[in-house]
């Protein structure tokens, strides 16, 4: 068998209820260039290894005490075939038979060191989160942020050359997308686009934005980088943010997002008080560089 010219790296833990039907959409591509499927499992106990067994996929596994979103990136890199590694949320579903052509299709250009694609909302899942995702990956570039890897694609040698951070907590898509060179370039690929949500949870936001705050913090500290949200003092996460919630809220009741409505007050504790407490955390842990 030749080489395949692309390696797509899903990422995997307990992922049973949605990677069926990712993985029947990635091998279902048409017109891409020859790839491979590789799946990075870190321990699934739910049933996550019957799918992949059921599929053809390279199955390789990184233990959960090693895991890292990070480390992840950087060991699925290495285990990769292919010149272009196209990274994929085991949870985002591509919504069409073009999305891995439209994705590595940049490639041609030799400045392109790395891709994304769109993300667009899985209806009635998450309308606050719906909001943000519309303003970030709108269907025609520009994009709202510099890269990322739910549904990104990198070259090979670049990834290989400047691994992603293994010791941030959060966001080393973000950190690796400041670092790029004065002669390379990401290109935002809208046609390639996926379905991605979140669970509209106060367990989940509470969890995301505690380890944002983390590494916001991490990367001022240790590697010198404002992440985009980076610039919040405590001050401005507790009390800045009344004006923007209440937007939210008019644009929730504007599009009869009921249950949306609902759980807003649960989302805005966990933007403000767990974020706070992230970076309240992160400075105390990051605050010595080494």
């Amino acid at each position: 068998m030749r080489k395949p010219a692309v390696s797509v790296v899903i990422r995997c833990r307990d992922e049973a209820a949605h990677l069926g039907p990712v993985l029947d959409a990635v091998l279902g591509q048409a017109c891409a260039p020859p790839f491979e499927v590789l799946a990075l499992d870190s321990g699934s106990r739910d049933g996550t290894l019957d799918v992949l067994a059921r599929h053809e996929v390279r199955v390789e596994h990184l233990a959960p005490e090693a895991f890292t979103f990070g480390r992840a990136l950087n060991h699925g890199a290495t285990l990769a075939s292919g010149d272009v590694v196209v990274f994929l949320s085991a949870h985002c579903r591509p919504l069409g038979r073009g999305w891995l052509a439209a994705l590595v299709a940049p490639f041609a250009d030799p400045a392109v060191v790395a891709t994304f694609g769109r993300q667009v909302p899985v209806p009635d899942i998450n309308p606050i989160e719906a909001i943000a995702m519309e303003r970030n990956f709108p269907p025609a570039p520009p994009a709202g942020v510099r890269f990322s890897n739910a549904n990104g694609a990198v070259r090979r040698a670049a990834a290989l050359a400047r691994p992603f951070d293994e010791d941030i907590p959060a966001a080393e898509d973000h950190l690796w997308a400041c670092g790029i060179g004065p002669d390379e370039r990401i290109v935002y690929a809208p046609e390639a686009a996926v379905g991605h949500s979140h669970p509209m949870t106060f367990r989940e936001w509470r969890f995301r934005f505690y380890i944002n705050g983390l590494a916001a913090e991490y990367a001022r500290r240790r590697r010198g980088v404002e992440l985009p949200w980076g610039d919040d003092t405590l001050g401005r996460v507790l009390f800045g943010r009344a004006g923007a919630f209440l937007r939210l809220a008019g644009t929730l009741a504007r599009a009869g997002a009921l249950p949306a409505l609902a759980r807003l007050p649960s989302y805005a504790v966990a933007r403000t008080l767990w974020y706070a407490r992230g970076v309240r955390d992160g400075a105390r842990r990051y605050g010595a560089a080494p």
